[in-house]
């Protein structure tokens, strides 16, 4: 991700600012930031609430020799699962590989989604053309 991030975000920000006459670089830079934060924020809280639920739905169907309150704390996360661990008393060794491998379940159904939702937004942008637009940056800012 790091590689990627750094080879397209600096290409990026260059082309953005680099299409507009100097006096309006500041505000392109400016939307440039605002909307690869608001990406980033919205990525993550889609991405996460994702992996949330993957991860209930995976252990649910591993806590078969863990009922009441523990399994309840365990269903809410992967750290309280490992908390409570220790009050299962030999059930614990099976709590904390069904906790993480629940993560793990739930991890990859989120990066899935994310590698869905890249591989739609690639699809598009080819289909469309990088310069498949009728209007200008700097007509947009005007």
């Amino acid at each position: 991700m790091g590689i990627g991030m750094g080879l397209s975000m600096t290409p990026a920000t260059g082309a953005i600012t680099g299409s507009l006459p100097r006096e309006q670089q500041g505000v392109a830079s400016a939307l440039n930031d605002v909307t690869r934060e608001f990406g980033t924020a919205l990525g993550v809280a889609l991405l996460g609430a994702l992996l949330s639920a993957g991860y209930r739905g995976a252990i649910d169907d591993r806590l078969h020799n863990i009922s009441g309150p523990l399994a309840d704390t365990a269903r809410e996360g992967i750290a309280n699962a490992v908390e409570v661990a220790g009050s299962t008393g030999t059930h614990a060794p099976d709590l904390i590989h069904a906790a993480r491998q629940s993560f793990v379940d739930g991890w990859q159904q989120a990066m899935w989604a994310g590698v869905a939702v890249m591989g739609a937004l690639s699809a598009y942008i080819t289909l469309r053309g990088i310069g498949g637009s009728t209007t200008d940056l700097g007509d947009e800012l005007n």
